[in-house]
């Protein structure tokens, strides 16, 4: 994303949110990190994503706050309703976007692409762009859902019981109006991604269309999960007095006392008596640390969002679970939704596009870079050099000037991860030559590598040392015209091939060895 673009935009986001109050100081800080990694993509999807999201949830978050007040209570002891975020509940809903993003963004540079300016998406392949979208469009079918759900006339069905009717709020509850703006908020992410991803000329109109289908089915899915995983894994506490959900402040999980009560209640009633009975003065150390400690859970659970006289009254519970298990929060629950919504709609990308499930991951990521050479490239890797000399003349001709071969002369090439050979190295220093001659060993290491995998790896031992038999048995002197290297382009597979090395063997300006000297060359004898 351009910087002129992005700078001023996470600056209005941050003043957004800190001017209505709906982030904390921390949860701004947290915004702010993830909407700078969003920046960082080349395309402007993700950070359009991430503030559609925020400015919608606090849209439909305002809405029904004053509803929601009168139909929960919250765990502090005051009525319900949403406070400010903190930073837990934005990395709830943006971390695993962020987490593909940077992967993407590291895949991207690993090929090369990152800078270019007509980047585009191809189909079927980049599957991590179809996490990502499916990560906010769950979160906005989820926060519409949850939202404006609670806004319905009738009342919510628990989605693992349909039969059996639950409190507004309860985690799990569905209602009719709740999934379709669960489904409404799913759309209005996949249709935006739609307008700002630049496809590729492969995608047409039915394409598109078919894409913003399957984003907001996968959105619409992360709300039905979302409930599914709320009702088994997530505690509704309920308050025994008012019927009302108990919510805890943050996504946190709501303290049950009534455990408590009475160890509390008959602890406080034998200190005082003994206290009394020797006349206040106290002498068991036991009865004082027991009392202490039921001082501190009583203040533990004031925090939590009881009062005084639960506390101190043994003869009943003030809260109870009315559905689910107490193992994770609410955050958890969302970043668990949004994770698995994430990575199934990336596997659902692979079996329609027929990819490799190991495309989701970079392969850079699952093997080493040496191992990483072995894939089945087509195209040899750049190798443009790091800094040129100034070169005067042409390699055949000294003292004339060449204005092809000017200011190329390759000095020093880098080793790129993707290449194990080392740098092509010609007397002509021009860089097409050494493309072409790149070209070829691509060629020839697919070649190899397609055998391996088709026949193992006997079939390209063998074939390398027919070719290192021939290559050697074919040697003939210069001065009886060189070896004619039938028996190698046979091998290789260029019987039929005229190059231009056939007839520029590189030996026009050089003078003939002669036979003796060339003899103890070969045999290294040239001491």
């Amino acid at each position: 994303m351009k910087p002129a673009i992005a700078v001023p935009a996470i600056a209005a986001l941050i003043y957004r949110a800190w001017s209505r109050r709906s982030l904390t100081p921390v949860g701004l800080l947290a915004a702010f990190l993830t909407a700078f990694i969003h920046a960082l993509h080349p395309w402007s999807v993700g950070f359009t994503l991430l503030g559609v999201f925020f400015l919608a949830g606090t849209a439909v978050t305002k809405v029904k706050h004053d509803i929601k007040a009168k139909l929960t209570q919250s765990a502090t002891g005051a009525s319900g309703g949403e406070g400010a975020r903190n930073h837990v509940q934005v990395l709830a809903n943006s971390l695993a976007a962020t987490a593909l993003i940077l992967l993407h963004i590291w895949h991207l540079k690993k090929e090369g692409t990152y800078s270019k300016e007509n980047l585009c998406w191809g189909r079927g392949n980049d599957v991590l762009v179809v996490g990502i979208v499916a990560n906010y469009a769950a979160v906005a079918a989820d926060t519409f859902s949850s939202e404006l759900g609670i806004l319905s006339k009738s009342k919510p069905r628990l989605i693992t019981a349909p039969w059996r009717v639950v409190p507004p709020g309860t985690n799990g509850g569905v209602t009719l109006a709740g999934l379709n703006a669960g489904l409404l908020g799913s759309f209005i992410i996949a249709s935006t991604s739609t307008l700002l991803i630049p496809f590729c000329k492969d995608w047409d109109a039915a394409g598109k269309a078919k894409y913003t289908l399957a984003m907001t089915l996968a959105g619409f899915s992360g709300t039905l999960l979302d409930s599914y995983l709320g009702a088994v894994l997530q505690a509704s506490v309920i308050d025994v007095h008012s019927g009302k959900i108990v919510e805890g402040e943050g996504g946190k999980k709501v303290l049950i006392h009534g455990s408590h009560v009475k160890p509390i209640a008959n602890l406080r009633s034998h200190a005082i008596s003994y206290e009394e009975g020797k006349e206040g003065v106290a002498k068991t150390s036991a009865v004082d640390s027991k009392l202490n400690e039921s001082v501190k859970t009583s203040r533990t659970m004031q925090k939590g969002g009881a009062s005084g006289a639960a506390v101190t009254d043994g003869q009943h519970e003030s809260r109870r679970v009315e559905v689910g298990h107490d193992i994770l929060d609410n955050n958890a629950v969302n970043l668990l939704m949004a994770a698995l919504v994430s990575v199934g709609a990336m596997l659902a990308a692979c079996v329609v596009w027929e990819l490799p499930f190991s495309s989701m991951i970079p392969v850079g990521l699952l093997i080493p870079s040496e191992q990483a050479n072995m894939s089945l490239r087509f195209v040899p890797p750049k190798a443009h050099p790091t800094h040129t000399s100034l070169e005067t003349s042409a390699p055949s001709a000294p003292g004339v000037h060449d204005t092809l071969r000017s200011r190329l002369a390759q000095t020093s090439a880098p080793a790129t991860a993707a290449s194990s050979t080392k740098p092509v190295e010609l007397q002509s220093a021009h860089p097409l030559e050494a493309r072409l001659v790149q070209w070829r060993e691509t060629q020839d290491r697919l070649k190899m590598e397609m055998l391996r995998r088709q026949f193992g790896i006997a079939e390209p031992i063998r074939r390398g040392m027919e070719l290192k038999i021939a290559t050697a048995g074919e040697w003939r002197p210069a001065v009886l015209g060189g070896a004619s290297g039938v028996h190698r382009d046979i091998l290789e597979g260029r019987d039929c091939e005229i190059g231009w090395e056939d007839v520029f063997v590189g030996h026009e300006l050089r003078e003939v060895p002669d036979f003796h000297t060339e003899m103890e060359a070969k045999m290294k004898m040239n001491w």
